[in-house]
């Protein structure tokens, strides 16, 4: 299990949630709400003594311990060396000698296997998200946290990538990130809605979907078309 109890740092507010083992949650909330410093504070990027992951303290584990108990990906790759590859990136996030075999098939199942010996600073934006999931799969971490998986996808790639993220074989407990609420009602996770730093939902996925749930959350933004959440650009200021 993970738990997270009472953690305040930064712009966080006293939050307090449980994930189960098997169970996967979904974190939404608009710009500066605090999802991507909740992730980093969860994985002690950012310190603090509020996290627990199979009753250990976060906090109190070595580097190696929470790397493998703890993998948070950002919404963007960087590498500063200019000839490190894609192969090259792959390979750092092996920790156990079987890992090494799931390489080519990762690069099969994201389809970037043409970018296997291509340098990671000359990756497009798109193909530096499907870089950073595929070192997600690699890693296999007891949870992975993604930051905005699907933001910088083609429609065909976001496919790809929520197939992957619905699929048990590829991770083992998940943590998403995102703006996108179409991803987050087809994936069904839990939901955690943050609002200025703090929980304003945290509960079943249906629930929080109702159009009277979202207007609460939303205003008017939002509208459900056929069961697509899509921006409602006639909302006036």
């Amino acid at each position: 299990m993970l738990h997270v109890d009472n953690l305040s740092c930064q712009i966080l507010k006293g939050i307090s949630f449980s994930l189960e083992k098997n169970n996967n949650l979904t974190i939404l909330g608009s710009n500066g709400s605090g999802k991507t410093t909740l992730a980093k504070a969860i994985c002690h990027l950012i310190y603090n003594d509020s996290v627990k992951i199979e009753g250990k303290n976060v906090a109190h584990l070595s580097a190696k311990q929470r790397a493998q108990y703890l993998n948070f990906i950002p919404a963007k790759l960087s590498i500063y060396d200019e000839y490190f590859t894609v192969w090259d990136y792959l390979k750092l996030n092996i920790y156990k000698e079987e890992q090494a075999n799931h390489l080519d098939t990762v690069l099969k199942l994201l389809k970037i296997a043409h970018l296997k010996n291509s340098r990671c600073h000359k990756l497009s934006s798109g193909e530096s998200a499907l870089l950073l999931t595929g070192g997600a799969m690699i890693h296999q971490a007891l949870y992975t946290i993604l930051d905005e998986p699907t933001a910088n996808l083609d429609q065909a790639k976001k496919v790809t990538v929520y197939q992957l993220l619905k699929n048990s074989l590829y991770f083992r407990n998940k943590i998403i990130i995102t703006h996108d609420l179409n991803l987050a009602y087809k994936l069904g996770y839990n939901i955690l809605f943050l609002e200025e730093g703090e929980v304003h939902y945290h509960g079943a996925c249906e629930p929080f979907f109702e159009q009277n749930h979202l207007e609460c959350c939303f205003g008017n933004s939002i509208k459900n078309v056929d069961g697509n959440f899509v921006v409602n650009y006639d909302e006036t200021l």
